[in-house]
């Protein structure tokens, strides 16, 4: 248990090391202090009635860029498998300071319909990502 303890807070001194590093070389404050913590941005996909719908061709892609979003280092949920992961803190850098738009698509593996929103997620020089706007749930009409 306290090798686990150890192991933690050199990880997070280490991530906290980084950061001010990484604030450094591009240009964002290096006196900036965030919190430990690790952030991860998920929706659902529901139908019109609110039951949850498998998906499949999950495609998140950043509208400033045109570059796909691939989530990095997220943790199965386990509680809940319906979550599909946007995007987490170690996509922090893929995003502008104030935010872009994020188009995230799937397929109803039921109905082989499509459905799209636009969220908005900032990263950057933000202490982590934030969703701006956009909905939680994803809704097959």
């Amino acid at each position: 248990m306290i090798n686990k303890i150890t192991c933690l807070l050199c990880v997070i001194a280490i991530g906290f090391a980084g950061c001010k590093e990484a604030a450094k070389s591009s240009g964002c404050d290096a006196q900036q202090l965030c919190t430990q913590e690790f952030r991860s941005l998920g929706v659902t996909f529901t139908d019109k009635n609110g039951d949850n719908v498998t998906v499949k061709d999950l495609t998140i892609i950043n509208q400033r860029t045109g570059k796909a979003i691939v989530p990095k280092n997220t943790i199965d949920p386990g509680f809940s498998p319906d979550i599909h992961y946007i995007a987490t803190d170690s996509n922090k850098d893929e995003f502008s300071t104030n935010g872009d738009d994020v188009k995230v698509t799937a397929t109803s593996n039921a109905t082989n319909k499509a459905v799209s929103a636009i969220l908005k997620i900032s990263g950057g020089c933000n202490c982590h990502i934030s969703k701006i706007s956009g909905p939680d749930k994803i809704v097959f009409e």
